[in-house]
């Protein structure tokens, strides 16, 4: 994943402390919000599906245009457009990219 917490800092004026801490609570935090996406889709429930898929949307938007946050964009279109069939192949490619996203995010705070 090309994600560096620089970018992150620049999207917050530079505040490179509040970028660690907004890192700090999404690694917390994501794993709950991705839990919530996949037993949605276990369920079938559209309506579940596309509020899940939202707010992991919203958080991951704070870090990263591409990758996960369009995934779950897609997750979310394919729940409200009744294309739950979709929805598996999406929680699976959001689940790698969120990984990859908050490896690259412990990484940098092992540089800290």
């Amino acid at each position: 994943m090309n994600w560096t917490s620089a970018e992150l800092a620049a999207r917050l004026g530079g505040n490179g402390q509040l970028a660690r801490e907004l890192i700090d609570i999404f690694l917390v935090e994501y794993p709950n919000l991705l839990q919530s996406v996949r037993l949605s889709v276990e369920r079938s429930d559209g309506e579940a599906i596309s509020r899940s898929a939202h707010a992991l949307k919203g958080s991951v938007a704070n870090f990263i245009d591409a990758g996960p946050t369009a995934t779950a964009q897609a997750l979310e279109r394919a729940a409200t457009e009744s294309r739950l069939g979709d929805t598996p192949t999406l929680v699976e490619q959001l689940e790698r990219e969120l990984h990859e996203l908050a490896a690259a995010m412990r990484r940098h705070a092992g540089d800290r």
